[in-house]
């Protein structure tokens, strides 16, 4: 009931079509926000000569440049503007772009970031943060089809044992629930990423991974292909994981560390209401740190549990975004995070998500003379999206978590269990789940213990 109810009114109140209407506007005023054109390098020269400390002159000239298909001298002159502007987006797109087309993608992420870091609030953050949006995403098929071509080599080299991959967690359930298998495994490479012990592999690359080796429509993995996967990540440890969520009655997450020396962890169990998902997941998760052991200290076991969203309303919307982000519809992802920054406005990093996937569709159609008119684009704050668009979602996900917490209850107090499963069944591969297909990215890793 509270799934279908869930997504009723998504359908109903949040059409897509309509959020990236509501959501995003375009500056096409005059100065660096016009387009340019190469036939404008002479003039740009010409007046440069006159006021060659001019910081909007030197970027529209790095813009016309990088519109020519001029990259490296695009490059070194948007460096130059940037040293005069530093608020503008002009530079780093252009700057950033420029690398993307080298295929140097961790430089172009690397130029975002920083842009992102030093000015998050300023006019030019939403196309900057789309712009690094899309690069991550293309980086990450770019290392997946490398490591693919590049197997052999890979598969006699030894995985770094400190590097660690999520996988995404099985969902056991209405297929509704599907978006949480993005959003508890990104939940839970975040957390574990705040050890410091271990390198994580950015959930991302393991996506675009499976989508490559084709795995997303397979539906359960076994042990040499999970191997082949670790290998091809480079990584020695890998979680795989379940989350059952039946429609009445308690939930059940499990995860289990397996190495690729063959060694598999005992589970990680913790059972407890849906209203206290997120709860669960950062036991699971100090459960992993302590079977691999990494004694955390009580300033990270604090970090863990403060780590992200403790909002499960907005949690949920934020897996609805990525799942939606990952399907290329950055409009319904942009309504999505909005819905979750309203469950919960300190949710940064779902009030960052709605920025660039609001601003994705311009950066992303964008031709490169177009580059300073998209630095100008500007989005509506998540606050001030339309209602009953955002709250109409929030509100329906609280009755549906509400709802669950009732069922739950159903004559004894809930209760929460986290402990490493002993039994023959706790200790096997979750159950085999169908997939809903390719969009999802969903895997089963089947490794029988002994």
């Amino acid at each position: 009931m509270r799934e279908r109810c869930w997504r009723a009114v998504v359908h109903r109140l949040f059409p897509p079509i309509m959020i990236g209407c509501v959501l995003l506007t375009v500056g096409c005023g005059g100065g660096q926000y016009a387009e340019v054109t190469p036939e404008e390098i002479p003039q740009l020269e010409e007046q440069l000569a006159q006021d060659p400390d001019n910081g909007d002159l030197i970027l529209r000239y790095a813009a016309a440049l990088y519109a020519a298909g001029q990259c490296d001298t695009a490059r070194t002159t948007a460096v130059a503007g940037m040293r005069l502007q530093p608020r503008s987006a002009v530079g780093p797109l252009v700057t950033g772009q420029c690398l993307e087309l080298d295929g140097e993608y961790d430089q172009a992420i690397a130029v975002y970031r920083d842009y992102l870091a030093r000015y998050p609030d300023h006019a030019g953050a939403p196309a900057v943060g789309a712009r690094e949006m899309l690069a991550v995403r293309h980086r990450a098929t770019a290392r997946a089809r490398n490591a693919l071509a590049r197997e052999a080599a890979l598969t006699e080299q030894p995985a770094d044992p400190q590097t660690l991959a999520v996988l995404p967690i099985d969902i056991a359930g209405d297929s509704s629930y599907q978006p949480l298998s993005r959003g508890l495994a990104e939940m839970m490479t975040a957390d574990l990423a705040l050890l410091g012990r271990f390198r994580m592999v950015e959930r991302l690359e393991v996506s675009a991974l499976i989508d490559e080796m084709q795995l997303a429509d397979a539906g359960q993995v076994d042990r040499a292909t999970a191997a082949r996967m670790g290998h091809l990540l480079q990584a020695g440890q890998m979680v795989q994981g379940l989350a059952a969520i039946p429609p009445k009655g308690d939930v059940r997450l499990e995860a289990t560390v397996v190495r690729l020396d063959g060694q598999v962890l005992a589970p990680q169990v913790a059972t407890g209401s849906f209203r206290r998902l997120l709860q669960l997941e950062k036991e699971i998760v100090v459960g992993i740190a302590d079977e691999l052991g990494y004694t955390l200290s009580e300033a990270e076991r604090r970090a863990i549990l403060e780590n992200g969203t403790q909002n499960l309303v907005a949690f949920l919307a934020y897996s609805d975004g990525l799942l939606a982000e990952d399907l290329g519809d950055y409009p319904a992802a942009a309504g999505y995070y909005a819905a979750a920054v309203r469950a919960d406005p300190g949710f940064s990093g779902a009030r960052d998500r709605h920025a660039a996937s609001a601003a994705a569709p311009a950066v992303q159609q964008a031709s490169a003379g177009e580059v300073t008119q998209v630095a100008g684009t500007t989005v509506t704050s998540p606050e001030l999206v339309p209602l009953p668009l955002a709250d109409a979602m929030a509100s329906t996900m609280g009755d549906i978590a509400a709802t669950q917490a009732e069922q739950n209850q159903a004559g004894s107090d809930t209760q929460q269990t986290v402990q490493q499963a002993t039994t023959t069944t706790a200790a096997l591969p979750p159950p085999t789940i169908t997939h809903i297909g390719r969009s999802i990215g969903t895997i089963r890793v089947i490794i029988p213990l002994p």
